[in-house]
């Protein structure tokens, strides 16, 4: 969520960053209705103390009945979670309200607005993707390169018929040594990831509403989500959910930071619209499974916060002998909540082309600040929204289907880096004898 005494000082600047990043008419109009409905709030009692403060120091909190949460379970429009009746019907009628404050539904209609606010790019955010390194050299193959579902299914480790049979379309089925081989490269990742100071957390993978909102998943991708309108919840889309939400409502003192956070976990998305060969194989399921990462910092740490989580994720790549280049993405390809990401991408030989397997944002307090997620500094000094950061490290599909590409021989086995050694029995993966 962005600051809203930026807004209200700067619209122009913040219409520009949405138009760079291509953020569409539905983002300006959020952002036209939010200037309108926050001119109206201002009408109706005149600025605290507070809201007079400079612009390092804090704002007035959300009060909690203007958290935004569905209008109906799970879908709709996004209301106040509760509402007060008297100042809502006065608002309503264009009256302020009894308590000489703007009333909880205005209130609870801006904070709407505000969440369908993506967040904008920095200066260092290129306009173009822009290749920042490669690291290795692709094999040059005497033979044509297959596919790693190709490979996959002929070694006996990927069934995906029996998947859609089970399932549907889209939905991963891995037997005997490929089931193996997933447990093995997620410990082969958290334990890199624990030597590098993360700590390892097993989390829900069903959650509110409001986790997701305080990330920045809802309101814009609902239709990416999967709900269970029974119980309120939604699967998670992402380890980086929970990771960041870990401390929503709290505010830390300043030298427990920075945290470093990391799980395994399944993921679930809808991937609507994707179709064709990009979502052949592993490439892009309904579920799959990743390793998070999670750095939660002081403003002044966000620098080298972003350099430790790239060095992470490149160092699973280069422990498994993957070649791969970094890539600074475009504004317009920004995720809703960041506001600088690099890719890392694989390369696969199968498919003749880098294929993207991490993605490194910064989204600076967007997060915080829907979360209540601040820290104390010493010396008695208001309280900051800290600043959040997340890459995966891997998304072990992907990564799967990189070691076979890059892996595969002319017969059909795979040989597997050494750096896996020590959580596989076998070194390489051969096609079962035909019975």
């Amino acid at each position: 969520m962005l600051n809203e005494r930026y807004i209200r000082a700067h619209p122009d600047g913040v219409r520009a960053g949405l138009r760079s990043r291509e953020a569409g008419d539905e983002a300006e109009r959020a952002l036209d209705e939010w200037l309108a409905l926050d001119a109206r709030r201002r009408r109706s009692s005149p600025p605290s103390p507070l809201s007079l403060r400079g612009e390092g120091e804090p704002e007035v909190p959300y009060p909690r009945s203007v958290v935004a949460t569905p209008a109906s379970p799970l879908r709709g429009e996004w209301v106040a979670e509760e509402s007060i009746v008297g100042e809502g019907a006065s608002e309503a009628a264009g009256e302020p309200s009894p308590t000489g404050r703007p009333s909880a539904t205005l209130d609870s209609r801006a904070r709407a607005a505000l969440l369908r606010i993506p967040n904008l790019p920095t200066p260092e955010t290129p306009d173009e993707a822009t290749e920042l390194c490669r690291w290795g050299e692709p094999r040059a193959f005497d033979f044509a390169p297959r596919r790693h579902d190709e490979l996959a299914a002929a070694l006996g480790i990927l069934d995906l018929p029996r998947a859609t049979r089970l399932a549907g379309p889209r939905f991963p089925l891995l037997i005997g040594p490929g089931a193996r081989l997933v447990r093995a490269l997620a410990a082969l990742m958290l334990d890199l990831h624990a030597a590098r100071g993360y700590v390892e957390v097993a989390p829900p993978h069903l959650l509110k509403a409001a986790t997701l909102v305080g990330t920045g998943h809802l309101p814009r991708h609902e239709e990416e989500l999967y709900a269970i309108p029974r119980d309120d919840l939604y699967l998670s889309p992402t380890a980086e959910a929970q990771l960041v939400a870990l401390h929503a409502g709290e505010t830390l003192p300043a030298a427990r930071l920075p945290l470093a956070y990391t799980a395994w976990t399944p993921c679930y998305r809808r991937e609507a619209g994707s179709a064709g060969t990009a979502t052949r194989g592993l490439i892009r399921q309904h579920q799959f499974e990743k390793v998070e990462l999670v750095r939660i910092v002081t403003a002044e740490g966000v620098a080298a916060a972003f350099t430790a989580i790239l060095d992470d994720a490149e160092a699973v790549l280069r422990a498994l002998e993957l070649p791969y280049r970094a890539v600074a993405l475009a504004a317009r390809d920004l995720p809703f909540a960041s506001r600088h990401t690099v890719d890392l991408e694989v390369w696969m030989p199968g498919q003749c082309g880098y294929v993207e397997i991490s993605s490194v944002s910064d989204c600076g307090d967007f997060q915080a600040r829907r979360l209540g997620l601040r820290y104390k500094p010493s010396g008695g000094k208001h309280a900051q929204f800290a600043h959040t950061l997340n890459g995966s490290a891997l998304a072990i599909g992907r990564t799967l289907a990189a070691l076979l590409e890059n892996g595969q021989r002319a017969d059909g086995s795979i040989a597997l880096p050494a750096a896996l050694a020590r959580y596989l029995p076998v070194r390489e993966l051969r096609e079962p004898p035909r019975r």
